[in-house]
């Protein structure tokens, strides 16, 4: 049987068993219970209910399950109802009805940690309201004679009267930036578009600004031979952007408050979504993929013109990739630190995981990004979680120009050092990964997704760091010295029987691999084994190589119906706008959930209808992003540092 067909069958199957399978039994007692906030004006507050385990629950297993805690509940309460549930219980009974706390082996986000000065008020007050309540709707309502213990981890009133936060000079800071942002651009605009001479043409602001002139950038087609060879690079860009955006609206099905979570359950144990989420950590490291191999094929062309070791050439380096990518970073960093106080965003029970806690974790720990460590394993609880994939990119992209400089510097070892960080790059995440105990593929925990990942030992120690991610642009840079070497008739690899037995045994043992992730959801493999470790090896670089292999045939090969479609205008034109959505998608999916009812109804229906909402919302935001702030911001500064340089020589 051919390759494609056996991928096909699988597919088929997948799509029946996700379609037709039925979701457990409701979950008793409610993983997720809201009252209704559009009451009358009072009190709302956030519990996090913790049910006492049973032995069963006390039991630790490495398999992989698919499943909710199911002693952990969040309910959303309002405090008026729970006066008037209680107005008729008399005081001993409620004290029978409280339940201290108990040790909590659960990791989760405790808010109130962020929400001190607003929460201390509430716990003072209410604390022990809820846990009487609680306990209280438990027998009442689903007979559970176990008591629990439950914390407030925030409260909110919905009267508009009294807000909850304030405009301060962050979101001032924020609205001029934007307001000034908008107004540059239009004025220049206006006057380019009512030229009726030269005499403005070399104006700053009017070249870097306008509008018109902006748009030309984003439909141009550069000239240069690299170009010609990986310009469909841009629309891959594009389609990978787009599986990105799609995985990530998946896994919002695991965070939000949901009204059916065991559906949700019967979702992520499908074949098909257990497929899907392994395989997203290879549509990043496709970027590191692309990042390596372009910085390899342009240093090497580079230097055949400067054979002189130049320090300077690395330093514009890094700084023009600074100015391209800070402003609109920096943009939607400050907009996260002030979406939830914005004119016009009313903040709701949702608002207050997805918009007022990314406010708090930003403002504490929102300097790690930009210094680009927020990938780093101690970092918990990071802001901007996306922007992990930022901070590994510009470490290994520091990291490969530490390699191109040895290179540089001694041309004859240049074989050799491809080889041992290639290696190193594989034995270092393999290390990591048995001494941590880790599966070879990253695990759909639920608990874990509730969190974001943020305690999930794989996310943090194998799948954020840059140095875990080395295999990936070191993949890439070895595609990127072959396309050289390949272009100077240097090596032929077409007729390498070599490269052929590796192309073949790569996408054989890649689509077997992928193929077998649902049956490591069936069967035990024991953590930390050979056999585990040799499973994570293949899983975390087999991919990768198969995707260089793909550029590699794509330099070697004329160019077919696939790629002649990415290279097309439209799609090379959204690849140029990848960045600005990659960077906004997020804080733009986090705004809607705002207005998520709580708890929501989720199905494979509702789950596209998001997927699809947030990449139409995401793009038409990424092209006024790349017109207003990435392409007039980036040419300005690159303006004046060029500018600057010029002053230096002279």
């Amino acid at each position: 049987m051919r390759p494609i067909h056996f991928v096909k069958i699988l597919l088929l199957v997948a799509f029946f068993k996700l379609s037709f399978a039925e979701p457990d039994s409701a979950i008793i007692p409610p993983l997720f219970r809201f009252d209704s906030y559009e009451q009358q004006p009072g009190v709302f507050c956030n519990v996090a209910v913790h049910l006492k385990p049973t032995e069963k629950d006390l039991v630790k297993s490495k398999r992989l399950i698919v499943v909710f805690q199911r002693t952990y509940l969040e309910w959303g309460i309002y405090v008026k109802n729970c006066e008037h549930e209680l107005a008729n219980i008399s005081r001993e009974n409620q004290q029978q009805l409280y339940y201290p706390a108990f040790p909590i082996d659960i990791l989760y986000i405790k808010l109130d940690s962020y929400f001190d000065d607003q929460t201390k008020q509430f716990n003072r007050k209410y604390e022990t309201l809820m846990n009487i309540c609680v306990n209280n709707r438990l027998k009442l309502d689903y007979n559970l004679t176990e008591r629990s213990y439950s914390e407030i981890q925030y409260c909110l009133t919905n009267d508009s009267s009294d807000p909850q936060f304030k405009i301060d000079w962050w979101t001032i800071a924020f609205l001029l930036i934007t307001f000034t942002l908008i107004a540059i651009v239009l004025i220049a605009s206006m006057i380019d578009f009512s030229m009726v001479d030269n005499r403005t043409k070399d104006n700053l602001i009017v070249a870097h600004f306008a509008i018109r002139r902006n748009w030309s950038h984003l439909l141009k087609e550069p000239k240069s031979k690299l170009y010609q060879d990986f310009g469909y690079i841009d629309g891959l860009r594009f389609c990978v952007n787009i599986f990105t955006i799609f995985v990530h609206c998946l896994v919002v099905g695991a965070v939000l408050p949901l009204n059916n979570p065991e559906k949700m359950e019967m979702i992520f144990k499908a074949p098909i979504t257990l497929i899907i989420i392994t395989i997203g950590p290879v549509s990043v490291q496709c970027f590191f993929v692309i990042t390596g191999m372009l910085q390899m094929a342009n240093f090497l062309k580079d230097i055949q013109t400067k054979p002189k070791f130049e320090g300077s050439y690395f330093r514009s380096k890094v700084i023009n990739r600074l100015i391209r990518l800070f402003p609109v970073y920096l943009f939607y960093l400050l907009f996260s630190i002030v979406a939830d106080s914005l004119p016009g965003v009313v903040v709701s029970p949702t608002g207050y995981r997805t918009l007022v806690a990314e406010r708090f974790i930003c403002r504490r720990h929102g300097w790690k990004n930009l210094l680009f460590i927020n990938n780093l394993p101690e970092s918990t609880e990071s802001c901007f979680r996306h922007g992990w994939y930022l901070a590994a990119d510009q470490q290994l992209f520091l990291s490969s120009l530490i390699l191109f400089a040895l290179i540089w510097k001694f041309p004859n070892k240049s074989k050799f050092l491809l080889w041992v960080v290639t290696t190193a790059s594989v034995i270092v995440p393999a290390i990591i990964g048995y001494y941590q105990e880790l599966h070879s593929l990253i695990p759909i925990n639920m608990p874990q997704m509730r969190t974001l990942y943020y305690y999930e030992p794989w996310f943090y120690h194998v799948y954020q760091p840059g140095y875990t991610n080395m295999n990936a642009i070191m993949v890439g840079v070895i595609a990127g010295y072959l396309y050289h070497h390949s272009r100077r008739r240097n090596i032929n690899l077409l007729k390498s029987s070599t490269y052929k037995l590796i192309r073949r045994a790569t996408f054989l043992t890649a689509l077997f691999l992928v193929g077998s992730v649902p049956l490591l959801y069936e069967y035990e493999i024991p953590v930390p084994s050979l056999l585990n470790t040799i499973h994570f090896v293949l899983l975390h670089n087999c991919s990768i190589v198969a995707v260089s292999l793909c550029f590699i045939h794509c330099f070697e090969n004329p160019a077919g119906l696939f790629r002649r479609i990415l290279n097309s205008r439209l799609l090379t034109s959204l690849g140029k706008l990848s960045y600005s959505a990659y960077v906004l998608h997020v804080p733009l999916l986090r705004l809607i959930l705002n207005y998520a009812p709580e708890p929501v109804e989720m199905s494979y229906s509702k789950t596209l209808l998001l997927c699809t909402g947030i990449v139409f919302g995401t793009y038409p935001l990424a092209l006024v992003t790349y017109l207003v702030i990435e392409q007039p911001c980036s040419l300005l500064l690159k303006h004046w540092y060029q500018g600057k340089n010029s002053e230096k020589k002279k």
